[in-house]
């Protein structure tokens, strides 16, 4: 049923155990494939006449919204405040994989393994809470020596592993730990316009940031073969790349530390290269409600059809990280946080990849729109 605060009737319910809780003064859902634990944060009222509430830190849960699992995790913190005549409680957590992120990573030897089973080696500890792991690219790669540090957690140790052959490791929201990286051949769940001049707009806010931190003329990546470790400072692998479009003069040198060939070393260059390029632009944007015109909640992994036509931009691009919000001042909204489209983890899906980059929007005028698009006026 549909409140003042809940003007879209989505359903949100946190499970812990065998309880089920619907009614919230405020929540914050996150979930984004640069963050290695997906966060939640619940605020609900209490009857000041309450007695006791039971300590559920530690315990498992589910978030679920409108029937569909959006998160799977662990309540790390729990906050019981009283004033005169009034009573909240907050809960927050992480999903997961703060089980890897806090815990050590155990020392296991993956040279010569899959990607795969090596992920399935260093997560063997956590079995009972992360019995499943999937792959999601084209290729099981084998790996080459793979240092795994006393001091890396698991969640490095796991990191480590995938960057090493071009992939990523994430969590998804049934709790599954999957390896692997983005799928661009699905289309488009939404187009989303910003306009000013016309009623097409179904953008509340948008944020466009651009940076060129991170980006370099040119790049020389260096390693040591292993046949060659008898003289440590010896680089006996190079491999160099350029971008003729940097204005600057900003070379840079970088070494590999795992590479037995260039082709392995090749592989971790342009995995660094495709994050630096991902942090070149970053559009931030707010919409209504948890779920597109068509019914389905907003997720990251999807990809939408952009629109601003002040700013010239008509593309499609790649949800990131998508956080849901619902609060006094906001109600309810959906924060997108997208990424140029084919560039994140280019290796899991190659040819995908190379297809998204270079596929574009269809130019929207303000006399019309095509009969499949999926606009919303505000």
């Amino acid at each position: 049923m549909a409140t003042p605060n809940n003007l879209y009737d989505n359903q949100i319910v946190l499970r812990i155990g065998g309880m089920e809780h619907r009614t919230w003064q405020s929540y914050d859902i996150d979930s984004d494939f640069l963050i290695p634990a997906d966060g939640f944060d619940f605020e609900l009222g209490v009857a000041a006449t309450q007695g006791q509430i039971p300590d559920l830190t530690g315990q498992r849960c589910e978030v679920v919204i409108n029937g569909e699992t959006v998160l799977t995790g662990i309540i790390g913190n729990q906050r019981d405040e009283k004033d005169k005549g009034s009573r909240s409680l907050r809960l927050t957590g992480r999903d997961l994989a703060c089980l890897l992120v806090d815990c050590s990573a155990p020392q296991v030897n993956v040279k010569g393994m899959t990607v795969l089973a090596a992920v399935q080696k260093l997560v063997a500890p956590w079995r009972q809470y992360l019995p499943r792991v999937v792959l999601k690219a084209e290729n099981n790669p084998t790996l080459d020596k793979v240092d795994i540090e006393p001091s890396e957690s698991a969640w490095q140790a796991l990191s480590h592993v995938a960057n090493s052959v071009g992939l990523h490791v994430w969590l998804e929201a049934d709790g599954t730990l999957a390896v692997g990286g983005a799928d661009y051949s699905s289309e488009p769940v939404a187009t989303l316009c910003w306009s000013r001049n016309d009623n097409r707009r179904n953008v509340e806010r948008i944020s466009i940031e651009r940076d060129v931190d991170n980006r370099f003329s040119e790049v020389t990546f260096l390693a040591q073969s292993h046949g060659r470790s008898g003289n440590a400072a010896k680089h006996d692998l190079k491999w160099v790349w350029q971008d003729p479009s940097m204005p600057l003069h900003k070379p840079k040198t970088v070494v590999v530390a795992d590479a037995d060939n260039l082709e392995a070393l090749k592989r971790q260059a342009k995995k660094q290269l495709s994050d630096w390029k991902l942090e070149g632009l970053t559009i931030t944007v707010t919409v209504g409600d948890h779920k597109t015109v068509a019914g389905v909640l907003w997720a990251a992994g999807q990809r939408v059809h952009l629109i601003d036509e002040e700013e010239g931009i008509d593309a499609i691009f790649f949800v990131m990280g998508r956080r849901l919000m619902l609060s006094r001042m906001g109600g309810t909204q959906t924060e997108l946080r997208l990424k140029e489209d084919g560039v994140w983890t280019p290796d899991a899906y190659a040819q995908k990849a190379e297809r998204a980059r270079k596929r574009k929007g269809k130019r929207k005028t303000a006399r019309g729109k095509d009969k499949d698009e999926e606009l919303k006026s505000k």
